[in-house]
């Protein structure tokens, strides 16, 4: 292995920026703060999505009169295909609640602040992504609960004005769900939103380590602030022995619950009651507040806002102080918005 390595060092020099990589110096009071492991478990919960996709596809048949039996085939005869379909199943969920977590945490410690507003911007993004991940996932077992999911998420873009229409068509492929609506959710789920992640958080790890962490805002971390550890093998082991647990809990849930596999889709059904993933239950909740004439205000207008406040929030928060016990009002609205969207899943659930 020596003999090899060496061989292949010679003529690429990897050595050098493996090596760099792993010695960077990470500051002790974050090396402590299980906090900052929520980025990797992100991460880690990417690369399992990954393989598991990876191993789905094998067996996967992306057609409206395939579809559903191939995932029917996948879980209750494919040799573990329960488990590949419940790590990925599970996983995309545990993906939702890491990636939010790990945006609220550097939401209330302000890390988005000069000179971090690109990471801050990729962070976004990859959040938005990895909800984009659960809807066009959503319909590919070719189920009622997809079908019908899809069916009023294309219609909620529908609604949306002047562009509504091309937006649905956009989405479907045509007038109706069918073939091209499939292809096309495939074809993102498993190409184009990997490809963007995957940059992002190139981008995003490029961002963190140039930067490096964020200042420390209490007095005991400010004291450790000169004090470092390298990425390996602390930082490594922590995240692999977090990333090993969480594996753990998907193969728990795979094997305990089971993955939910409703009836065949039927575009004839009238009395099916589309219900999305719990991660959009909030936003299936609001629109009941906004019927009519003001469903654009659902629609649009709510999400632009936080989108857009989102966005800018680096470049109006501009001022040095990190402390959220010190800054009322984006403590204030970043806890209104989470218990919002808490009550909200709550009463749709």
């Amino acid at each position: 292995m020596s003999k090899l390595g060496k061989w292949i060092d010679e003529r690429t020099g990897i050595s050098g920026p493996v090596r760099s990589f792993l010695s960077y110096p990470v500051p002790k009071y974050v090396h402590g703060n299980l906090l900052y492991t929520l980025g990797g478990l992100t991460a880690i919960g990417f690369l399992l999505q990954v393989v598991t996709g990876i191993l789905l596809m094998f067996y996967y048949d992306p057609s409206p009169e395939g579809a559903y039996n191939s995932v029917d085939y996948i879980t209750f005869e494919v040799p573990l295909g329960w488990l590949v379909r419940g790590v990925h199943h599970y996983g995309a969920s545990a993906m939702v609640i890491l990636a939010a977590l790990h945006m609220l945490r550097t939401y209330f410690m302000s890390t988005y602040k000069k000179p971090r507003e690109i990471n801050w911007l990729t962070g976004v993004l990859l959040l938005f992504l990895t909800l984009a991940f659960g809807f066009t996932g959503y319909l590919l077992p070719w189920d009622q609960k997809g079908y019908w999911a899809t069916k009023v998420g294309s219609e909620i873009a529908g609604s949306v004005p002047v562009i509504g229409s091309w937006l649905a068509s956009l989405m479907r492929g045509g007038e109706v769900l069918g073939q091209a609506t499939l292809t096309r959710f495939y074809a993102t789920h498993v190409v184009l939103l990997p490809t963007l992640v995957a940059i992002l958080i190139v981008i995003h790890i490029l961002q963190l380590r140039f930067h490096g962490m964020a200042p420390a805002i209490t007095e005991r971390a400010k004291r450790n602030s000169r004090k470092f550890v390298p990425f390996f093998p602390h930082w490594v082991v922590t995240d692999t022995i977090l990333g090993l647990g969480l594996l753990a809990l998907l193969v728990y849930l795979s094997w305990s619950q089971g993955v939910p596999l409703d009836f065949p889709a039927d575009p004839s059904a009238s009395d099916f009651v589309p219900r999305p993933e719990w991660y959009f239950l909030f936003y299936f909740q609001a629109l009941k507040y906004f019927p009519g004439s003001l469903e654009a205000v659902a629609t649009i207008l709510i999400p632009l806002f936080i989108f857009g406040t989102m966005i800018v929030l680096p470049f109006v928060d501009k001022g040095d102080e990190r402390r959220p016990w010190k800054k009322p009002v984006t403590t204030g609205v970043g806890i209104f918005y989470t218990v919002l969207i808490i009550v909200l899943t709550i009463l749709a659930w």
